[in-house]
């Protein structure tokens, strides 16, 4: 505050009156000087703290760029299904007449495929069987319905970047569990485990243009037939020569894949192979084709229907017996079961 005094000598004076609380604002100004430089310290060392962190991340991610994405877990995929169904019918005093029948049939499908770098390595086990018992418990009879045993294992490089195509050696073992008959004979075997057996084995190139479509083409591959079991070898079985165990043929073969969700339920898995003897009726093809719908109901339950179509020139079909085998005919297979069922991804 400024006050006018009294004029002395021409000269006009002014008083300045200090406030009496004076100490106390110099405290607060000391106090305020004091938070002023914990907030500039805090600060400062925040920034410095900050600019650290910012260099360690920016340091791991480079690190995480620099090195190798870990992919082990993606090399192996593996996939398929396991099956198992039951049928049963029982009568008693029934007018209009029946057969007791109890009947269970089982399938395994699996997938698995190895994938690194350019290399991979592809597997496929296909199982199945089925049984019947047909008749009085007393006198049930049993009749084999499915019996299958086929493994298909194929290395390949990759060629192209687009990994599309590749050189593949392929090989294919193809027979059953169990002997089969011609029912209602069940007392002379017609078929047994490695008669006949199947093996299939070459080089050829692979087409792989989707992960549900495999096409394998080889110009020369072997294919061994045997017939392991010594009353057919006699009998000259499955074209091996009478008193023989093995036939060796040398020829192209043919192998296309498709394994495909037609939709959210429905999966169609079918393949289809062809082999023809370059030294023995040349141009006349052998066929494989295997057929296998699974319709899904839940988790755990599902209808599925398998096909198979075989020709084989080589193997001479008895059509009426006792009369001797008449020559070769198309074999066909149909399966329809509903029951327990695993789907694996």
């Amino acid at each position: 505050m400024v006050d006018a005094g009294i004029k002395e000598s021409g000269i006009r004076k002014y008083s300045i009156f200090v406030p009496a609380n004076r100490q106390t604002i110099l405290k607060d100004l000391y106090r305020m000087k004091k938070i002023i430089l914990i907030i500039f310290t805090l600060f400062f060392f925040g920034s410095l703290i900050g600019q650290d962190i910012r260099t360690v991340a920016s340091g791991l991610d480079k690190t995480k760029a620099d090195a190798l994405p870990d992919t082990s877990k993606h090399h192996w995929l593996i996939s398929g299904f396991g099956s198992l169904t039951a049928n049963q019918a029982a009568f008693s005093n029934w007018a209009a007449g029946g057969t007791n029948s109890l009947g269970v049939s089982s399938m395994l499908n699996l997938r698995i495929r190895y994938a690194k770098n350019k290399h991979a390595w592809s597997n496929i086990i296909d199982l199945g069987y089925g049984f019947q018992f047909l008749g009085p418990i007393e006198h049930a009879k049993y009749n084999k319905t499915d019996d299958k045993i086929e493994y298909t294992t194929a290395y390949s490089y990759q060629l192209h970047p687009n990994k599309k195509w590749y050189l593949t050696v392929l090989a294919n073992f193809r027979s059953q569990f169990s002997p089969g008959y011609n029912y209602p004979n069940d007392s002379v075997p017609i078929s047994a485990f490695m008669a006949p057996g199947y093996i299939v084995v070459g080089p050829g190139i692979t087409y792989r243009p989707a992960k549900f479509f495999t096409l394998y083409v080889s110009p020369a591959s072997g294919r061994f037939t045997f017939v392991m079991n010594d009353t057919l070898s006699k009998q000259g079985a499955f074209g091996v020569e009478k008193g023989k165990n093995i036939r060796a043929e040398l020829g192209p073969f043919v192998r296309a894949e498709l394994n495909k969700d037609l939709a959210r339920n429905i999966n169609i898995d079918t393949y289809l192979e062809l082999f023809t003897d370059y030294r023995h009726n040349f141009g006349c093809i052998d066929v494989n084709w295997n057929l296998l719908f699974t319709l899904k109901v839940n988790k755990w339950l599902a209808t599925i229907i398998n096909c198979q179509v075989i020709y084989d020139d080589d193997v001479m079909i008895q059509t009426n017996p006792p009369e001797p085998a008449s020559g070769p005919r198309t074999q066909f297979k149909e399966t329809i079961g509903v029951g327990l069922s695993y789907m694996l991804h």
